[in-house]
């Protein structure tokens, strides 16, 4: 857009350079003048003594009075008002008074003095003249033949004097508007340029600490303009970056959903607003069944597409106001504010449903069918906090893998009696590195299925010791005495009226219980720092004639801390009295794990377990 030249910064700084020159130059002109008034002045003197010389050959004729023409002339020239003869004085050599003649005085002579005028000038009332602005001149003359005297003319001064004055006022007068000006000039432009740069300047320090809503307000045509529109634009571009930049850092590069780092902030506003309203509050976690196999059989590019696909579907199935996120892997989430865990289970069945329908891409143009399990969980009928929300929804997730997969779980909804886990216990297990906290665990897991206190420690011990006398090493023994510890963790999904009956359970009460591993497996798959674990944990029920559970894996199939335990496990369970069975001696027992080797134990390792109870080696007994 194109600006006005007088309107621009660049012509307000001429015009202001303008007139700071043009005062300077007057200034200086003004001092030069001052320095020549005195020469001025006496230039006027030197013509007053000429003309001075030249009147006074006239002086015989008017002391004679003769030639009243002259003595005319010379008083109409002296009475011009314009003109700068003062006076004119003949007078004799005693000082006697001749001729006379003056602006202000009578024809005829009153005083012989020449200061005498000035006292009759204010008698008669005529203007005062400052006896230092007349300039008298004499010249001796002769009056008569033989008689000499002397003629004085009286000039003033004032006249010359008053058109320096004039001259000068007019340039202080000058020089007095022109600083005027630009003092004005200069004060209108620092105001206004130094409220728009004050305004900018309260724009950069909200800028600084983040406030990218600010906008200097900009009304001006000028450079200063441009400044601050420039800067406006500055603000914007900054803002949308930032924009930007927590979108990105709150996204998941691959499904467009939220991720964990927003789902966690996001869940713990939720969860404040639920508890200052009194609302219910709901999360659902879906994890897709099976899917390292679609991983390894169809490759990690198909795999990428499932996730952007289900994130689609998930996001098609939910309300507006439901916030669904990438918990991690593949794993999602789902935060339904104001929703009851019923209404909440029929948006997951929603889901699952609709995952189950969806024909997924996979490698050479085939489709695949992949089913999901889904938990819920409600807040605060639930759940005491965000974190114990979460665990529950992931308890209720573990007990829908644990039934089969391809289902929705609601926490504790479909069990009776009391919650069969502490979600916060488990939040702390699934965190914990250090061994008290993993036994503590143990132990609360053996008092839930009434094994006597140190029951899992033992059978702990005993793994570890057989795993070192097969000549495994000391980290693969300290791994498979964690395993034992957390073989039975999946337990806490069984409901206690069936871990207490007494009488033949039922072929839905069987499913139930053997379902443990499967969910023992999912729990401490959260937890990155005991991977190394999990084969022993989902397979110490495996047989090693493939009669077992949860895969039917036989033989070698079956992972060697798997078979250590199974063994352990067994014969502790066997010397431990229980409700189904009664309590074997430990001969009893060392027989049975024999006669059953080759068909439930490993016989190699059924061997090195025996040579570990005959060596006496120390363990604890249970209580």
């Amino acid at each position: 857009m194109a600006r006005k030249t007088r309107a621009s910064l660049t012509a307000r700084l001429c015009i202001l350079t303008t007139g700071t020159l043009f005062v300077v130059l007057i200034g200086v002109g003004h001092l030069a003048m001052s320095e020549q008034r005195s020469a001025l002045i006496e230039q006027k003197k030197a013509s007053f003594d000429a003309m001075t010389r030249a009147l006074s050959l006239s002086a015989s004729q008017l002391a004679a009075g003769t030639d009243r023409q002259l003595r005319d002339t010379v008083a109409s020239r002296i009475k011009n008002p314009q003109a700068e003869l003062e006076s004119v004085v003949v007078s004799d050599s005693q000082g006697r008074t001749v001729f006379a003649e003056s602006k202000s005085l009578p024809k005829k002579p009153y005083s012989r003095h020449m200061g005498a005028w000035f006292v009759l000038r204010r008698i008669f009332g005529y203007p005062a003249i400052n006896p230092e602005d007349i300039y008298s001149v004499s010249v001796p003359v002769m009056i008569r033949p033989g008689r000499a005297g002397t003629f004085t003319a009286g000039f003033t001064l004032s006249g010359a004097k008053e058109m320096l004055d004039a001259v000068q006022a007019r340039a202080l007068l000058g020089l007095a508007l022109g600083l005027i000006v630009g003092i004005v000039c200069a004060l209108v432009m620092g105001r206004s340029m130094s409220s728009a740069l004050r305004s900018l300047i309260q724009g950069a320090k909200a800028v600084s600490v983040g406030n990218f809503t600010f906008r200097a307000v900009n009304k001006r045509p000028d450079e200063i303009g441009n400044l601050t529109e420039a800067f406006n634009c500055m603000v914007e571009g900054l803002a949308s970056s930032q924009e930007m930049l927590v979108e990105r850092a709150n996204t998941d590069s691959l499904t467009g959903l939220y991720n964990h780092r927003h789902f966690q902030e996001r869940l713990a506003a939720e969860v404040s607003r639920a508890a200052r309203y009194g609302h219910n509050l709901s999360l659902i976690m879906i994890d897709i069944d099976f899917f390292k196999s679609f991983n390894d059989a169809h490759g990690h590019p198909m795999g990428d597409a499932v996730l952007r696909d289900l994130a689609q579907l998930i996001i098609q199935n939910i309300r507006e106001t439901d916030v669904a996120v990438r918990y991690g892997g593949e794993e999602f989430a789902v935060i339904l504010p104001e929703t009851r865990a019923g209404d909440a289970a029929a948006t997951a069945e929603r889901i699952r449903q609709e995952v189950q329908k969806q024909p997924f891409c996979a490698s050479e143009g085939l489709s695949a069918s992949l089913t999901v399990s889904v938990g819920v969980a409600e807040y605060p009928s639930q759940c005491s906090d965000r974190t114990s929300l979460v665990t529950a929804a992931d308890i209720a997730l573990y007990q829908a893998k644990a039934l089969g997969r391809n289902r929705v779980s609601c926490y504790d909804s479909d069990q009776p009696g009391p919650p069969q886990a502490d979600p916060y216990k488990l939040y702390v297990l699934l965190h914990a590195h250090d061994l008290p906290t993993i036994e503590a665990l143990a132990e609360a897991i053996d008092a839930k299925l009434k094994f006597p206190s140190g029951h899992s420690r033992t059978v702990a011990r005993l793994a570890s010791a057989t795993a070192t006398s097969l000549g495994m090493s000391e980290r693969d023994a300290a791994a498979i005495y964690l395993a034992a510890l957390l073989r039975d963790i999946g337990q806490i999904a069984v409901p206690d009226a069936i871990l207490a009956k007494a009488g033949t359970l039922t072929e839905e009460e069987v499913a139930g219980v053997s379902s443990h591993p499967n969910l023992g497996h999912a729990i401490v798959q959260k937890a990155p720092h005991l991977s190394s674990v999990l084969p022993a944990i989902l397979h110490h029920h495996e047989h090693f004639d493939g009669a077992g559970y949860p895969s039917g894996a036989s033989g070698q199939d079956i992972p060697l801390p798997a078979r250590i335990i199974a063994v352990a496990d067994a014969y502790q369970s066997m010397t431990t009295s229980r409700p189904h069975r009664r309590r074997m001696s430990p001969g009893e027992a060392r027989t049975e794990l024999v006669e059953k080797s080759a068909r439930q134990f490993d016989p190699k390792v059924v061997q090195a377990f025996l040579e570990v109870l005959a060596s006496g080696q120390p363990q604890e007994q249970a209580a």
